[in-house]
């Protein structure tokens, strides 16, 4: 009977596998992104190796059913992928400036080339006028006609001419570059500011998610996602002051959907480390040699022959079970221990009394004085032939209710 109640435990317990918790499925989906994990692990390697390690380790846990060990790595491993990421884009946005400056170092020396051929054309007319003096000095001296004189004015003036267009219109062509050069500079430094502040507010909208924001303070959250998207879109659209601001809305909702679930979720993880432990214990003592079960004051350890007929002195041959049972509560020593005392109902009500309260007694004297577990964690009663388990009109019903138990208090 007790190896059909085990096998009927073990089915609706512990055979089939766990949900797999969220936080473990949201690292799974950062690492299903080849792109990403690329651009975080060639910006940061160790952080990124780190980050597998945690990931690597939520997944050993899960299939070793430690859930909340799993759900601590995967927590690990979605904040050290994300801050990797962090630093892919930082790095990404610098490059970007880099290359920006390099074009306007590039558009300043053209600029300067340009400014020299303008002082070398300059010179060209210089000597343009002084050839012009020269001739003009000649013809007077030669005698020369009006209408040769006039002729070559008119060349030099269109030499000069066209030469003062030409640099005018580099001038204009370098300033029109050099401008470009400098906005596209701004632009570079808005992008770089906006997505800085996106990756901010992503952050902390990844954090508040890890918190189960969603659950514990879906307003908040749900309009720190909203602004995020917004900010993200203003950003491909280039509205940079758009995008900062709707990027510091987003993070100051999400540091307040943060708050208001720091305190919810330690109290739901604590609840959860509670039925947990509550669990193990229960498993653990249902391996004992003996009946258990569990009620809704704790978990109960029935032990059985543990004193000869009438006497309250433990048969050497039961310390073995007192062992075991002594180990368990050394491993749990958060739980306090009730022990009560069950005789049958032959004999006299007085006498039963005092024969349980004097076994359970001696069960606490062997659990504190033996096995040294502390005097103020452990309680004895006897209860004499009340609360029976079977029929006292049987033999096999009274050696049933002839008992001992041991329980092991809820906190």
């Amino acid at each position: 009977m007790r190896k059909l109640i085990g096998i009927a435990v073990c089915v609706l317990c512990g055979c089939a596998p766990p949900p797999r918790p969220a936080e473990l499925n949201s690292a799974s989906g950062m690492f299903s992104d080849q792109v990403a994990a690329q651009s975080a692990q060639r910006a940061a390697p160790a952080v990124f190796t780190l980050a597998q390690r945690y990931y690597k380790l939520a997944q050993e846990d899960y299939n070793a059913r430690r859930m909340e060990s799993c759900v601590s790595h995967s927590l690990l491993a979605a904040v050290k992928f994300s801050t990797a990421l962090e630093h892919s884009r930082r790095l990404q946005a610098e490059e970007r400036r880099a290359k920006a400056e390099e074009k306007l170092a590039a558009a300043k020396k053209k600029l300067a080339q340009q400014e020299q051929r303008r002082r070398e054309a300059e010179d060209r007319v210089m000597r343009l006028e002084q050839i012009q003096a020269l001739r003009a000095k000649l013809a007077e001296e030669q005698e020369k006609s009006k209408a040769e004189k006039a002729r070559i004015a008119a060349e030099l003036e269109k030499a000069r001419a066209e030469a003062e267009a030409r640099l005018a219109a580099e001038q204009k062509a370098a300033a029109e570059r050099l401008a470009a050069e400098q906005k596209a500079l701004e632009e570079a430094r808005r992008d770089k500011a906006t997505q800085e502040a996106l990756a901010a507010a992503a952050s902390k909208l990844q954090t508040a998610e890890s918190l189960e924001a969603a659950t514990f303070d879906p307003n908040n959250f749900g309009i720190a996602k909203n602004f995020l998207e917004q900010a993200r879109a203003a950003a491909q659209q280039k509205r940079f002051e758009d995008a900062q601001t709707l990027a510091q809305n987003a993070s100051q909702k999400a540091d307040a959907a943060i708050a208001a679930s720091q305190e919810q979720y330690a109290r739901k993880q604590e609840k959860m480390k509670l039925l947990s432990e509550r669990k193990a214990l229960f498993e653990e003592a249902y391996r004992l040699p003996t009946l258990v079960r569990q009620e809704g004051r704790g978990v109960v350890v029935s032990l059985y022959d543990l004193f000869a007929p009438g006497k309250n002195i433990i048969l050497p041959e039961r310390y073995s079970l007192l062992d075991q049972v002594a180990e368990i509560a050394q491993r749990y020593s958060a739980y306090p221990l009730v022990v009560e005392g069950y005789t049958d109902s032959v004999g006299s009500d007085a006498a039963n009394l005092a024969l349980s309260q004097g076994r359970a007694q001696a069960v606490l004297d062997y659990l504190v004085q033996i096995r040294k577990l502390d005097f103020n964690r452990v309680k004895a009663s006897g209860y004499g032939s009340s609360n029976p388990v079977a029929d006292n009109s049987t033999a096999e019903g009274r050696s049933k209710n002839r008992r001992v138990e041991v329980i092991f208090l809820f906190r």
